[in-house]
């Protein structure tokens, strides 16, 4: 899970909690703007956003002691109380229903409601995320079955270096040499890992961990160049995805 994409969910929670308070309040819409009220919640959310890594490892770490759960569940306690604690000290000084009738430091009472179940709910889906992440870490690697003439060969996804589409085969290029298999490229690309192979053209995938250089060329084209010097284009419709991704994972 990465911090950009939970930025996205946490933006968009914080959004909609806006436009509902917003919306349930209309007694008060007559001295209240909506992107007061859009600010005043996106500053209450944001640390979410800002601690989201933090939040994630701590967490993490607490789960693998030896009182696990425990600690897992006082860690989210803190959290929460954290979580309060700037939420009061936000809603005090800056909402935009400060001193209107019902309201008091800011905020009505069924806010506390809507903020305590969020942020359950918050913890609860990056403490779900962080199982997946660990289930699929110890499941077993998977194997492909491949052959050449008369003999079998087992292969790992991590020594596939790339596949492309041949008619009505698959032309496997790996670390025991080149394979050619009569299955559509489409099966390879449902089986292996999203994380490590990626479509770079309609009859291309590559393993990501086997790149050398993108190349550029004339205009908006694009070639990746592989560990053993073969190039493989870019299709136009890949060539911004492919550049964003591997922006994205180099340091």
């Amino acid at each position: 899970m990465k911090t950009r994409n939970f930025a996205v969910v946490t933006i968009s929670i914080a959004v909609v909690l806006g436009l509902l308070i917003y919306w349930r309040e209309y007694s008060a819409r007559s001295q209240v703007a909506l992107f007061q009220v859009l600010l005043w919640q996106i500053g209450i959310w944001g640390p979410w956003v800002l601690g989201f890594e933090l939040i994630k490892q701590f967490i993490g770490k607490t789960a693998k002691t030896k009182f696990g759960i425990l600690f897992l569940a006082g860690t989210c306690i803190i959290w929460i109380g954290l979580h309060f604690g700037w939420f009061f000290f936000i809603s005090s000084n800056f909402s935009p229903y400060l001193g209107l009738p019902g309201s008091r430091f800011g905020v009505y009472r069924y806010f506390f409601i809507f903020w305590t179940l969020i942020d359950i709910g918050l913890l609860w889906f990056i403490i779900d995320k962080l199982k997946s992440t660990k289930d699929e870490e110890v499941s077993p690697p998977l194997l492909l079955e491949l052959t050449r003439g008369n003999n079998k060969y087992f292969c790992e996804p991590s020594q596939i270096q790339w596949l492309a589409a041949e008619n009505y085969y698959t032309k496997l290029c790996t670390t025991e040499g080149v394979f050619v298999m009569r299955k559509p490229l489409k099966s390879f690309h449902d089986l292996l890992p999203q994380d490590m192979f990626k479509r770079i053209h309609r009859s291309t995938i590559i393993n990501v961990n086997y790149v050398s250089e993108l190349e550029r060329g004339n205009g908006q084209s694009l070639k990746v160049v592989m560990r053993d010097g073969t190039r493989r284009r870019v299709s136009r419709n890949f060539v911004k995805e492919t550049t964003l991704f591997f922006k994205d994972r180099t340091y």
